[in-house]
């Protein structure tokens, strides 16, 4: 039974592909780099760009094993009742943590940096209050959404980008690889699932997409250019407020957009950057919050699932709030193990599918023969 009615075409997928991509990356992304190569974070992260669409590229094969299904009834179709059942509750457990984990994030964000006074708890009940509303209207008019904020989204990202320029020095990413090879190592692999890992979600939009015979190619091409736009910012961040300061700042980016000043008119422009994460971290949130109420409703065999929005709507709320401590928690502690769970859900589970029926279908067609 088809829970999911709307359809969204290639370019909408490309769009929201490259919003979850960005997302939230856009401000934690610079620390979370430098932290692990220092001055050798840009190389770390061109290096993990075509491991990354390699990544991607695995979860595409994963998807074209049924087109029309999603992850969690490929998982019960190859797997089996038990075992796939298991692999899709780990799905819906990692589409919750993470949808609750950005929920939190824009709270920390908001109310440290521009509502220092207003409670998070408010914050975080305006965010979800706008994922229900967007929820409620379907996952095509989440489509028609992306494409209509995307290019204030492309602007506010331009601007930031151009306007810093005068103030890049490259001497402030010398040494050039002095990083020890574990360190480098490490940040690459960071690189690597920790933005593209988290591409998984589009597991639960996949089969609604109106495919073409270039829906393969524009899907790389548009989270090309998403990983460019973000090793942008972290080439800017390391070139303009020094390797120590990219480390050591918990909202890199927005600090960047502090800095410019052109001829002293042009400046504190930082709400445009804030502006620009919002949305693109709206649109990623939304993405886990649908993928977890859909993949729900697909593994109880319920009729829809728009009935689950609202009880996972309060079942986020909470657990954002429990998700840490604190900031300090949540920027230190989460991301050394986030990137296990992006591995396990984008490059463990896929490869496990595609092996299983490769294996399963060799011996189907033995038998077929004898």
């Amino acid at each position: 039974m088809n829970l999911e009615k709307d359809r969204i075409s290639t370019a909408q997928m490309m769009l929201l592909g490259l919003f979850s991509l960005i997302g939230e990356m856009a401000l934690v992304y610079p620390a979370a780099m430098a932290t692990g190569a220092h001055e050798d974070a840009w190389i770390a992260a061109l290096i993990s760009i075509p491991l990354g669409l390699a990544c991607v590229k695995l979860m595409i094969s994963t998807s074209n094993i049924d087109p029309t299904k999603t992850i969690i009834e490929l998982s019960l179709q190859v797997l089996g009742k038990w075992v796939g059942g298991a692999v899709a509750l780990s799905y819906l457990f990692f589409f919750l943590i993470a949808a609750s984990t950005y929920i939190r994030e824009i709270e920390d964000f908001m109310c440290t940096q521009i509502y220092e006074g207003t409670p998070g708890g408010v914050i975080r009940f305006m965010a979800i209050f706008l994922l229900v509303y967007g929820l409620r209207l379907g996952l095509e008019t989440l489509g028609r959404a992306a494409q209509i904020f995307f290019p204030f989204f492309a602007f506010f990202l331009i601007c930031l980008i151009v306007l810093l320029f005068p103030d890049v020095k490259m001497e402030r990413i010398h040494p050039i690889l002095n990083t020890s090879f574990p360190d480098m190592l490490h940040t690459i692999m960071f690189g690597v699932f920790y933005p593209f890992g988290e591409m998984c979600v589009f597991f639960m939009v996949y089969p609604y997409v109106q495919k073409q015979s270039n829906t393969s190619r524009n899907i790389f091409i548009s989270l090309l250019i998403g990983a460019v736009g973000l090793n942008l910012i972290l080439f800017l961040s390391l070139t303009v407020l020094g390797a120590y300061f990219s480390e050591h700042e918990f909202y890199a980016a927005y600090i960047l957009a502090q800095r410019i000043n052109i001829a002293n008119f042009l400046q504190r422009i930082e709400a445009l950057m804030a502006t620009t994460w919002i949305i693109s971290t709206y649109f990623k949130t939304a993405l886990f919050f649908y993928a977890f109420v859909l993949g729900t409703a697909q593994l109880l065999k319920l009729k829809s699932y728009r009935p689950l929005i609202f009880p996972v709507a309060f079942l986020i709320y909470g657990l954002s709030h429990l998700i840490a401590k604190n900031i300090i928690f949540y920027v230190k502690e989460i991301p050394a193990y986030w990137v296990d769970w992006d591995f396990t859900h984008a490059i463990a589970f896929p490869l496990i599918l595609l092996v299983v029926y490769h294996i399963r279908k060799r011996i189907s067609h033995n038998n077929q023969l004898t």
